[in-house]
């Protein structure tokens, strides 16, 4: 029987938009795009992602793949690009109805260090158990190690659980433990039709207009 819902946080209680956060420090789309490529899709994110690297360490390699006018540009991104992490909060009504009828929440996420400074931002973070991200424990999903990790630090059963996730292959990883789950895709009305299918008690009615 499920007791836990995991959720993840980037694209399903947060908007993480790499293309926004750039916006606020160039327009021109080409730039975004170089941006883009030389922080956020690099080896090095993954490693703040891993807690082995903070985005400061990152600001000397990624200017190195840029040219010198995005330089600061590029800086800046890197030291303030969570001030414009937006809330997704169509997905509160969910969460606390799902906290109403007795289920423990808790969060599984990849997120550097700092993003301890915005969780008081994150409203659905107020009905949660626990909260756990990547950096704090040196492992990544979709890495079999991070749910092992999880599982211990709350004293989960992956059986009991079920897992809220936009990727498919972090959502596939946990099945493999015995956690069944959801790949999320911003419509909490279609998750609300798969959580019921699994057996997870939620009045049966649409969130629009709760």
């Amino acid at each position: 029987m499920i007791k836990n819902i995991v959720f993840d946080m980037g694209q399903v209680l947060v908007d993480f938009d790499p293309d926004f956060f750039i916006s606020h420090y160039t327009k021109d789309p080409e730039d975004i795009r170089l941006i883009r490529t030389a922080v956020f899709e690099t080896s090095e994110w993954t490693e703040i992602d891993r807690g082995t690297i903070t985005e400061e360490e990152l600001i000397e390699p990624a200017c190195a793949r840029l040219p010198e006018r995005l330089h600061g540009a590029a800086t800046k991104l890197l030291l303030n690009w969570m001030d414009h992490m937006r809330i997704m909060d169509n997905i509160l009504p969910l969460v606390r109805e799902l906290k109403e009828n007795g289920y423990s929440l808790y969060l599984l996420s990849n997120a550097g260090k700092k993003i301890h400074s915005i969780t008081p931002r994150i409203t659905a973070l107020q009905y949660f158990s626990g909260v756990f991200f990547s950096a704090d424990f040196h492992c990544i999903k979709p890495d079999e190690e991070i749910y092992r990790k999880f599982f211990k630090e709350f004293s989960l059963d992956p059986r009991e659980c079920y897992f809220i996730d936009d990727r498919e292959d972090n959502v596939e990883a946990g099945r493999k433990l015995g956690m069944e789950g959801h790949c999320y895709e911003g419509d909490p009305d279609v998750l609300r039709t798969a959580l019921q299918e699994s057996g997870i008690f939620l009045l049966d009615k649409m969130i629009v207009g709760r």
